[in-house]
């Protein structure tokens, strides 16, 4: 039996400017340098940022997590989770800013094995 720890091995992290939109003229495609088994996203300053798992939702603006801004009623601004990419469709991760350019900072960390 073994036993997976979910954060661990080596961390990538993007710091930079989200914009609305698709890219290339908005909002913003990770290429990720490995496979991943969790994400940490913190909005640093700006708007909401919406994070999507594969390209079609990004195109269609559907099936993504909300980041919203740090506040009294939203919390810290931040939000992580597992989230494992492979070969194919799900392989990156997209942002795309909500009603304006918006600072961010994420950090995916390595899947192992």
């Amino acid at each position: 039996m073994s036993v997976l720890t979910v954060r661990g091995g080596i961390p990538y992290v993007f710091r930079g400017d989200v914009t609305t939109g698709i890219a290339p003229l908005g909002g913003r495609k990770l290429r990720l340098p490995f496979y991943i088994n969790f994400v940490q996203i913190r909005i640093e300053s700006g708007n909401p940022v919406r994070l999507y798992f594969t390209e079609a939702d990004y195109q269609n603006d559907e099936n993504y997590v909300l980041v919203t801004v740090a506040s009294p009623t939203y919390g810290t601004g931040s939000w992580e989770g597992p989230v494992e990419t492979c070969a194919g469709d799900h392989s990156d991760l997209w942002l795309r800013g909500q009603g304006g350019t918006a600072e961010v900072q994420l950090v995916a960390y390595q899947r192992r094995g």
